[in-house]
């Protein structure tokens, strides 16, 4: 069974996060000016994602492995 982990619910709550900064640069000008930290931002948050994915894919390759009898 396929868990959701940290590293994914980090990078989620980035892009998210993201998403709103972005969408409030549309009323403040302000946000506008630093609009490219919206983009470090979804970059950051893919990686996390991807880092999650990465992670929970060796978990369970390394948990359904048969032990070895020697």
């Amino acid at each position: 069974m396929l868990r959701i982990n940290t590293e994914i619910i980090t990078g989620i709550a980035l892009i998210f996060l993201a998403i709103l900064f972005m969408f409030g640069s549309l009323f403040y000008k302000a946000w506008a000016l630093i609009l490219i930290v919206d983009y470090v931002l979804i970059a950051i948050g893919a990686g996390f994602i991807l880092l999650g994915v990465w992670t929970m894919r060796n978990y369970v390759r390394e948990t359904t492995e048969e032990p070895s009898h020697h």
